[in-house]
């Protein structure tokens, strides 16, 4: 009869090492789980301001494709907007806000709108953040950019405003982190 004992009976008095393992282990997982989530720094809230009344926006062509917004009044119903660009040929156009955010690339005249009303209030419409406040060169003098200063003040007041969550992005490294205005392929 052969007697194996190799000191690992499960009843010795030793110490095993496999338990400082474990323990570390499940430390680590509790400190993962428990100890980042309660940081908050695996979210970051965001307050989102959307428009809930409408702009109606005079904007004159001040030289050839060269325009500037010289009116913007506040009305009730953010679906009524409308842009009125009176052109050098007395030539007046209306335009919705739709129809001025599908900028067509072969009009310069309605790319040169596109871009002088992004800087006036009415630029909240077409989807610049409220938070950010309006250029100056965009128009055609100090009162109706003075106007336009105190309008978007009862504009942002009345605003839509929603809290949202986002994940917060904790690297910037890695495949597929980070925006490319690059484009490869077909």
């Amino acid at each position: 009869m052969e007697n194996n004992q190799n000191g690992n009976n499960g009843g010795g008095s030793g110490f095993n090492f496999r338990w400082i393992i474990y323990g570390a282990l499940a430390l680590y997982l509790l400190y993962n789980f428990f100890g980042s989530s309660s940081s908050g720094d695996d979210y970051i809230e965001e307050t989102l301001e959307e428009p809930t009344q409408g702009i109606i926006c005079h904007l004159q062509e001040q030289e050839k494709d060269l325009f500037k917004i010289t009116d913007e009044e506040l009305i009730d119903k953010r679906e009524d907007s409308r842009i009125y660009a009176t052109y050098l040929d007395g030539k007046i156009d209306t335009f919705t806000i739709d129809e001025v955010s599908i900028t067509d690339a072969s009009d310069p005249r309605r790319s040169m709108m596109r871009s002088v009303m992004m800087g006036g209030m009415i630029g909240y419409m077409m989807g610049r953040p409220m938070g950010s406040g309006i250029a100056r060169s965009s128009y055609a003098n100090q009162s109706a950019y003075d106007k336009s200063t105190s309008g978007r003040t009862n504009l942002r007041s009345s605003a839509r405003k929603t809290t949202v969550r986002k994940p917060a992005s904790r690297s910037k490294s890695g495949f597929g982190s980070s925006k490319s205005s690059r484009s490869y392929g077909g």
